[in-house]
């Protein structure tokens, strides 16, 4: 419980900053890793999420390469046939959200998940329980935090609700945030670090209406459908292994 507020004490003070803050989010990663460290002492990599052999190292990282040129090829698609145009995006604004990604991974897949492990909750539950509470979160932040006050669309919350389950998953089935961390930062660093506009009018959406629109799209509620569905495949291999 002390990791876990530790960390979410540190994970906002990025975003309080509006522009070129791609560093402070390799100073918390650092600040992360060092807190951890104390507080566990030499067995810190397990309960962060980072104890994995070094063949899940590697293929993680081919795996967050993968997501990312297949997030790219979605999002030309998306752009087109929902009307938007966007950006290249920053190489320092993506290398930001790569460590952003690292750090919600310690964060909600290894230590909120492994707290809520710790307490006997079932995996089910735990996966569908902080899936739930992923989406909601967006919900609230945009609807009543943002200056738009703008509520996301239920195909929307869907998709991070969907990609949410996901993400439980993958760290549910190796226990370790490799996998999850690349799916997550594959996505992120294609879309989060892009200036989008409207392509009719020109004019330069808000991120509500980028959430809304780009994960409101069909096909990326149908990706975060499939990408749920197999990560459950590979959490009910994992059991079956066991027995």
């Amino acid at each position: 419980m002390v990791a876990f507020v530790m960390v979410a004490a540190l994970m906002p003070w990025p975003l309080m900053l509006t522009h070129g803050n791609w560093w402070a989010f390799i100073l918390v990663t650092a600040a992360i890793l060092a807190g951890l460290r104390l507080l566990f002492g030499g067995q810190w990599l397990s309960p962060a999420g980072l104890k994995m052999p070094p063949a899940h190292a590697v293929l993680a990282i081919a795996a967050f390469a993968s997501f990312a040129a297949a997030g790219t090829l979605l999002l030309h698609h998306v752009y087109r046939t929902t009307g938007l145009q966007a950006g290249a995006p920053a190489l320092e604004d993506q290398i930001g959200f790569l460590f952003q990604a690292f750090n919600e991974e310690i964060l909600y897949r290894a230590l909120l998940i492994g707290l809520l492990l710790s307490w006997g909750m079932s995996t089910p539950l735990v996966s569908i329980g902080t899936a739930l509470l992923f989406a909601g979160a967006h919900f609230v932040l945009y609807r009543y935090s943002n200056p738009m006050h703008l509520a996301l669309s239920w195909a929307a919350l869907a998709t991070l609700f969907l990609s949410g389950m996901a993400m439980n998953n993958l760290y549910l089935a190796f226990r370790h945030i490799g996998f999850s961390w690349a799916l997550h930062a594959g996505w992120n660093v294609v879309w989060l670090p892009v200036a989008v506009s409207d392509a009719a009018t020109g004019q330069r959406l808000n991120e509500p209406q980028i959430f809304d629109r780009v994960l409101g799209a069909p096909v990326i509620v149908a990706a975060a459908g499939v990408a749920a569905l197999l990560s459950f495949a590979l959490v009910m291999r994992g059991r079956a292994q066991m027995r």
